[in-house]
């Protein structure tokens, strides 16, 4: 557990001995695939660290879905609540695969914040890189079409899940059409059409669930004004 506890931002500041003196605070949690681990509105208080696996974050609104991030190993769950007088859950919060966590109760938390200071600094780091991809949403939902929305997509999962396979750009993430929708906050059936032009134009490929980007500079010519500084969509 130390081990990885070290890998985790907010915590970097700690000592090993440090670490091992709050072991006892944490608890491994495993969950299947499409387990909701919070609903918004709830009152639960644990904060969650995220070992291995991938969780979506959204809302709901009208029976419609709004996805607001996709959380990955290392990222933490439910600090924002925590270092608020928030005490309800922001988002639901659920598994996209199979996942291992570590908890840690909102008191323990607390209590480590009061003793370390630095953990306090990282967990606003935290929270600012949060703000900024919730800024990129937002752009992406109020000023691009959907063929602008679905290639700005594509870019961010490449720069956060791409690896170079057979001599093609893969996202090493399995990816449906209801997805895309729920992230642009589109229709499915336009996410389809576009996606399938994409594919008429070799600019993507599909095999299975898994994404791959045949024409890398195509695809990023239509997302050219969206982020200057193209590592900064990166998710953490």
């Amino acid at each position: 557990m130390i081990d990885y506890l070290k890998d985790i931002e907010i915590f970097t500041d700690l000592s090993e001995d440090e670490l091992a003196s709050y072991e006892h605070f944490f608890r491994i949690r495993n969950y299947k695939k499409n387990h909701i681990l919070m609903f918004e509105n709830d009152d639960t208080e644990e904060i969650y660290f995220i070992k291995s696996g991938l969780l979506k974050i959204y809302r709901m609104h009208e029976d419609k879905e709004i996805i607001l991030g996709i959380a990955t190993p290392g990222d933490v769950i439910g600090e924002t609540e925590a270092l608020s007088d928030v005490e309800y859950r922001l988002s639901t919060v659920e598994a996209l695969s199979d996942v291992s966590l570590l908890t840690i109760s909102k008191k323990n938390f607390l209590l480590l914040i009061d003793e370390h200071s630095c953990i306090l600094k990282r967990a606003y780091s935290v929270l600012a890189s949060r703000t900024r991809l919730l800024n990129r949403l937002i752009r992406y939902l109020s000023f691009y079409d959907v063929r602008r929305k679905v290639a700005n997509l594509i870019a961010d999962f490449y720069y956060n899940f791409g690896n170079n396979e057979d001599g093609m750009l893969k996202i090493d993430m399995k990816i449906n059409q209801s997805l895309f929708a729920n992230m642009l906050g589109v229709s499915r059936e336009s996410v389809s059409k576009t996606l399938n032009e994409l594919q008429d134009e070799k600019i993507i490929n599909f095999r299975g669930k898994y994404l791959h980007i045949i024409d890398k500079e195509k695809l990023f010519s239509m997302c050219d004004e969206a982020e200057e500084i193209q590592d900064l969509r990166k998710w953490k």
